[in-house]
C-alpha cells in the first residue's frame, strides 16, 4: 500500500514537470533570409557620422524558459534571439544571458524576481530617411513593426518589453515570469 502511494505521488510529480516543460511557445513565421543586403551594415562607429545614420539598437529583457523549484532554465533550443528587419534586410541578434536576482518580488516592478537577463545591442550604419523597421522575438511570437525616421549622425532605437499579467501572488500584475505580451519602440 505504501509503495502504491509513493508510486502515485512520483507519477503525479513527473506529470506536473513534463506538462510545465512542454509549454507550447509560438514561434515566428517570418522568413530569416534577406531579400536585400544593401540596406544597412553593422558598424563599430568609426564611420563618417555626417553621411550616414549611425543607429544604436538596444533591447533588454528578462525571461525564463521554465522554472522547477530553484532551477531557472534559459532558452537553448531554440535560443532566445531578436530578429531585426529593416526594409527587407534581416539580421539575427544574439545575447548571452546573465542570471539576475531582483528580490524580493514586487508587484509594481515587472522585472522583480530571479530570471535570465538578455541584453541585445547592435550598431548599424544606414542611409538617413524613413525606414520600415520590424523587431521579432521568434520564441515568444511577439513582433512590432514601425516606420522610423533616422537622421544623419547618431540615432538611438530602444525596444521595450511589455510583460503579460499574472494574477497569482506574489506577482499580481505584469511580470516577466508570465512572458512578453508586446514590444514598444522608443527612438530619437
Amino acid at each position: 500500500m505504501k509503495i502504491n502511494v509513493i508510486m502515485t505521488g512520483a507519477f503525479l510529480i513527473v506529470c506536473i514537470v513534463v506538462s510545465g516543460c512542454a509549454e507550447n511557445h509560438r514561434t515566428s513565421v517570418l522568413p530569416l533570409t534577406s531579400t536585400d543586403n544593401t540596406v544597412f551594415r553593422e558598424t563599430s562607429g568609426s564611420d563618417d557620422r555626417s553621411a550616414m545614420a549611425i543607429t544604436d539598437i538596444s533591447f533588454s529583457v528578462k525571461n525564463n524558459s521554465s522554472r522547477f523549484m530553484n532551477i531557472y532554465n534559459k532558452y537553448s533550443n531554440p535560443p532566445f534571439q531578436l530578429l531585426l528587419r529593416i526594409d527587407g534586410q534581416t539580421m539575427m541578434i544574439e545575447s548571452e544571458p546573465v542570471l539576475e536576482d531582483n528580490s524580493p518580488i514586487n508587484s509594481s516592478k515587472p522585472e522583480s524576481g530571479k530570471g535570465w537577463r538578455y541584453t541585445f545591442k547592435k550598431r548599424i550604419a544606414i542611409v538617413p530617411g524613413r525606414h520600415t523597421v520590424l523587431f521579432d522575438i521568434p520564441v515568444e511570437g511577439v513582433t512590432i513593426k514601425s516606420d522610423l525616421e533616422l537622421h544623419a549622425g547618431a540615432n538611438t532605437v530602444t525596444v521595450i518589453p511589455v510583460y503579460k499579467k499574472r494574477s497569482i501572488r506574489p506577482y499580481n500584475g505584469r511580470n516577466f515570469t508570465a512572458g512578453i505580451a508586446a514590444l514598444e519602440i522608443s527612438a530619437n
